[in-house]
């Protein structure tokens, strides 16, 4: 990550193009016209690891901005006000362009719209059509790729006119090769991760989903994800744990406290180990460089971010079933509502298909202002207690 955003900063000063990426845009179109692609979001977790992320909100509602706002929003905006030097890795890039999509939140296009007033840049909005399908990327309405597909070609446009280069179709079919390789191995990853004792908790998942979201398609993605594969499959064989002691496997939906990652940690040493998260897979989607626009529109609407609540209670269910789940944690991410929004259905509706319970913490992914520790920790030991009773029943 320290060399991604390295890279970034040299690009700038080159004066080549970069450009601030959200969250479910099809980002491999970038990496095909040679544009670095930052993204805000992962720099807000980044300030949060590095325990600055408050001080950042609290410049930016210092500034009016209300702290009901998404706390990425708010970390990534006070960023804008902090002395460079202040900031970790240097702070983000001055973008040439934004790009954003309506897949994920409308707080993606408010936020990049202020930035760009800020900036002085253009930003270019993906109207991804909302898609009410529950099943899987082949299942999608015809209408809904042709339409994603016609706002691909009015990006590809805007991206012509911003960097004065025309998009060579050879090397946007390097990219999705690329893309699709990086999406097999994540896979292939998450696979070993169903394993008993699992090989790979969460903290790992969270670290290094890093490439998956924000590099998909470099060559250093898949020499990554190779290595970590390789890895994985190894402790697997072995049957080598995150926890020899491994009681309690456990689905995690919504983002991780990235100021306590160590969180986790404190699960295992309870013997609760999380083997799969939401996060962890509504990233995947295998890609056909023969139809490079149809298979982007396929993997990015299909994204549960971008549907109704029925397909994020079918993942999870269908996590839960694969992996051999006891329970679910569902995080009600104070600062993302739309990552958090009905998870009181999430819950009713996976007791009533699986009889598995699921327990609701009221937690915030970057402003620890919005977390007490001790009553999550608490109501943790408390459901692991339902869980560990439920086992001694069956």
């Amino acid at each position: 990550m320290k060399k991604s955003y390295e890279f970034a900063h040299k690009t700038k000063r080159a004066k080549k193009p970069v450009a601030w990426v959200a969250s479910t845009f099809p980002v491999e179109i970038l990496y095909a016209m040679n544009i670095t692609p930052v993204w805000p979001e992962n720099y807000a977790s980044l300030c949060a690891a590095r325990h600055v992320s408050v001080k950042l909100c609290e410049i930016a509602e210092r500034k009016g901005f209300s702290r009901d706002i998404c706390s990425y929003a708010r970390c990534v905006i006070g960023s804008l006000y902090e002395e460079k030097e202040r900031l970790p890795e240097g702070g983000l890039p001055k973008p040439d362009f934004l790009v954003a999509s309506t897949g994920a939140c409308v707080t993606h296009f408010k936020w990049f719209q202020f930035v760009s007033h800020h900036f002085k840049v253009p930003l270019f909005l993906l109207d991804a059509p909302y898609n009410i399908s529950v099943g899987e990327s082949e299942h999608l309405e015809n209408h809904h790729i042709t339409t994603y597909i016609s706002q691909l070609e009015e990006l590809t446009d805007f991206l012509e006119k911003q960097t004065g280069e025309k998009l060579d179709r050879k090397q946007l079919h390097e990219t999705i090769v690329l893309s699709d390789r990086t999406s097999q191995l994540w896979e292939e990853i998450q696979n070993y991760r169903k394993n008993t004792p699992a090989p790979m908790g969460a903290r790992d998942a969270f670290s290094t989903v890093f490439y998956m979201l924000s590099a998909p398609s470099t060559q250093e993605a898949i020499d990554f994800y190779e290595k970590l594969r390789d890895e994985v499959a190894t402790r697997a064989e072995k049957k080598f744990g995150i926890t020899q002691s491994e009681k309690f496997r456990l689905v995690w939906d919504n983002l991780p406290l990235w100021f306590d990652l160590r969180f986790f940690e404190y699960l295992n040493n309870l013997g609760a180990v999380v083997v799969a998260e939401t996060f962890s897979h509504v990233w995947i989607g295998r890609l056909d460089p023969s139809r490079p626009y149809e298979s982007l529109a396929r993997k990015y609407l299909t994204n549960f971010a971008n549907c109704s609540i029925d397909r994020k209670v079918a993942l999870i269910q269908n996590l839960v079933k694969e992996f051999k789940a006891d329970g679910v944690i569902l995080p009600a991410n104070w600062s993302c509502r739309m990552m958090s929004i009905g998870e009181t259905i999430v819950k009713e509706e996976i007791y009533r298909k699986l009889g598995i319970p699921c327990l609701i913490l009221d937690v915030d992914s970057t402003d620890n202002r919005n977390y007490n520790e001790s009553l999550v920790k608490r109501n943790v030991e408390v459901f692991l207690q339902v869980l560990s009773e439920k086992n001694c029943e069956s």
